[in-house]
């Protein structure tokens, strides 16, 4: 079998460099067969879940009389609806949830871990939590790393500058006054 090469190209962060992988046909066509079994799989199990639903419901019905069964069936469709209305509902809730959240800065991705119920209220004291969590890391993490780095407080250079502060100041921070401020250097040093 002929080699065909496939390039495919993979940007790395930051677009520094690509990462080039090669693979033949034979390779290609591996990985196409295996992601199609996978969604297949999927399928099947989904509507085998389906029919094993319906086959449930039908054995339920088995043996009961007419009225029994026209009954049973009322049941199962009101039981039906219900189950149908739930998922409107949380979808409902999983949109209006994501857009408190995009309100607040907050990743609309969150939404699914915050979503446990239809109650909006619930999820909305999730979103208050979640936010205060999120800001007090963020302000913590701010904090950590400006008290790393920070620069030293240096004094300013005008003329409030008292013999004290003077003394406390380093070498660098004196010279530096006497050549911005020549008059108040030689005040401080006769003082």
């Amino acid at each position: 079998m002929e080699e065909l090469n496939n390039n495919v190209a993979t940007e790395q962060e930051q677009g520094q460099e690509q990462e080039v992988k090669t693979f033949t046909q034979a390779e290609v066509l591996k990985l196409i067969q295996s992601e199609s079994d996978k969604r297949v799989s999927e399928a099947l199990k989904t509507q085998q879940k389906k029919f094993e639903k319906e086959l449930n419901k039908q054995k339920s019905l088995v043996g009961l009389d007419e009225q029994a069964r026209l009954k049973a069936e009322q049941e199962q469709r009101i039981s039906d609806l219900q189950e149908e209305l739930s998922k409107y509902k949380l979808a409902n809730t999983k949109a209006e949830i994501s857009k408190v959240l995009n309100n607040r800065g907050l990743d609309a991705n969150l939404v699914d871990f915050v979503v446990t119920s239809e109650d909006t209220d619930e999820c909305l004291e999730k979103i208050e939590t979640l936010d205060k969590i999120f800001k007090a890391m963020l302000k913590k993490e701010i904090d950590s790393r400006l008290k790393s780095n920070s620069p030293k407080n240096s004094i300013g250079l005008d003329s409030n500058i008292t013999k004290e502060q003077f003394q406390k100041m380093s070498l660098a921070e004196q010279s530096a006054l006497a050549k911005n401020n020549k008059t108040l250097y030689d005040e401080l040093i006769k003082r």
